[in-house]
């Protein structure tokens, strides 16, 4: 059931955007450092759930020994997974501490001293979060009371909502999908458009320079950036069972796919430029599986060939 009103409605900037604004009540968490060391290590988070279970859970692979871990020690149940750039922050998605009828699923973070918390946000289930370098925003999505996905912007302490919206003619109504902060935090990636037909954008943090970057009759998402923020790789969705591994060079638009066969989602650019994580239903064309590739295509690896479940890869500096 869809309850007809929102409890807080969120205000509006315009732009070719609509920015909304929602005050909290809530206390400053620790402050991240906003980068890592140039010697760090990184390992590979992501959500793992199996087989005979319907709660994902956020696990750890140990780059070193393929060993797999908890996030920071500790059962975290849930998934879609976003790291700052030091590794001492996540965002993740899990079931909502009051769920009602429209509100089922909220955004929560963690660090690595201290047990998740929610995010108080304006009500609504919300999705695909993507926290910013320094961990002090989120962009995320939300599904709306009409069945619609708006992309918004927030403090990680769930001020300053804003609602972030492409300026259309009136009959028009766009989906939001998959939001993804530049290395430097100065840009945001995401996939917008109709249902079936999404193509990636990215505009300014502060909401100026709207650019789209692709425009086919197929959606684009799950956009990732290059270290050098030069590059994205993507994915380019035919239909409901193919799914293709793509990447674009921001300045030329030269774009190159990856033949993979079936499924292949949610990329991830490693920090130090040499490897692509991404889940694909390659070898058996049934669970998703977690593998690497190196950006020119060589090198594929499948990491993972069990009976769960792998999504929303992500590198964590350890």
């Amino acid at each position: 059931m869809i309850i007809t009103t929102l409890r807080r409605i969120a205000p509006v900037l315009a732009l070719g955007f609509a920015i909304s604004v929602s005050a909290c009540a809530y206390d400053s968490p620790t402050e991240p450092s906003p980068h890592p060391s140039t010697e760090t290590t990184y390992d590979l988070l992501y959500e793992q759930m199996p087989a005979n279970s319907s709660t994902p859970k956020l696990v750890v692979r140990d780059e070193d020994s393929g060993q797999i871990r908890d996030l920071f020690d500790r059962l975290t149940p849930g998934g879609q997974p976003s790291v700052s750039a030091d590794g001492q922050r996540v965002v993740f998605v899990a079931a909502s501490t009051t769920p009602d009828a429209y509100d089922y699923q909220d955004i929560f973070f963690v660090t690595r001293n201290a047990s998740p918390r929610r995010i108080t946000l304006t009500d609504g289930p919300e999705f695909a979060p993507a926290i910013s370098p320094n961990g002090q925003r989120i962009a995320f999505i939300r599904l709306t009371e009409t069945g619609n996905t708006q992309l918004y912007l927030a403090d990680i302490d769930g001020r300053n909502e804003m609602a972030v919206m492409l300026a259309l003619a009136p009959s028009l109504t766009y989906g939001y999908n998959t939001p993804a902060w530049s290395p430097d935090g100065s840009r945001l990636l995401f996939s917008a458009g109709d249902p079936g037909r999404q193509h990636l954008h990215i505009i300014n943090a502060n909401g100026t320079g709207l650019r789209q970057l692709t425009d086919t009759t197929v959606s684009d998402i799950d956009g990732t950036w290059s270290p050098d923020g030069q590059t994205v790789a993507f994915v380019r969705t035919t239909s409901l069972s193919q799914s293709q591994l793509m990447i674009r060079h921001l300045t030329t638009g030269a774009e190159r796919s990856f033949g993979f066969a079936w499924r292949n989602r949610q990329p991830a650019w490693s920090p130090d430029g040499q490897r692509i994580a991404f889940v694909s239903n390659m070898t058996d064309n049934q669970d998703l599986e977690l593998y690497t590739v190196r950006p020119d295509g060589t090198q594929l690896t499948r990491l993972t060939d069990d009976t769960h479940r792998q999504q929303s890869p992500r590198w964590i500096a350890r």
